[in-house]
């Protein structure tokens, strides 16, 4: 066998972890902060009717609180470019999913015949068939 040295620096077996990060209390508290602000927001807007707005308006609320989450509790502010890159990206297909669904939901009418419920009653027969003599 060889004898191997190591030149940098470490000793044989050590894991070579990269550069750490190490956050202030009070940035996390700041940002603790933030999120139940940002929660008492969401449930203020909760009260009022915007109509056809209120799930944009939840949602945006939820999108800034999770981009809170993940940019500073699991320290993606801090990591290598393509980490982030990954990451809005699926960002970017999560939004191209949204996108589908919302243009497929606009384009249905509402007021067609096929969407519409009868206001005759149901006939009898449908509810509560007629008992037959035996198997035919």
């Amino acid at each position: 066998m060889s004898d191997h040295t190591h030149g940098d620096g470490h000793a044989q077996g050590e894991l070579d972890m990269g550069h750490t990060h190490v956050s202030s209390p009070a940035m996390f508290m700041t940002v603790l902060l933030a999120l139940l602000f940002l929660t008492f927001i969401t449930v203020a807007v909760a009260q009022f009717d915007f109509g056809s707005a209120n799930m944009l308006i939840a949602m945006g609320i939820a999108s800034v609180k999770a981009s809170l989450v993940i940019a500073f509790f699991m320290h993606l502010k801090w990591d290598t470019a393509v980490n982030k890159l990954m990451f809005l990206s699926s960002f970017l297909f999560l939004s191209l999913l949204f996108i589908f669904t919302l243009a497929d939901q606009f384009t249905r009418r509402l007021d067609h015949e096929l969407h519409t419920t009868n206001s005759e009653p149901v006939d009898g027969a449908w509810v509560q068939p007629a008992k037959s003599d035996g198997p035919h």
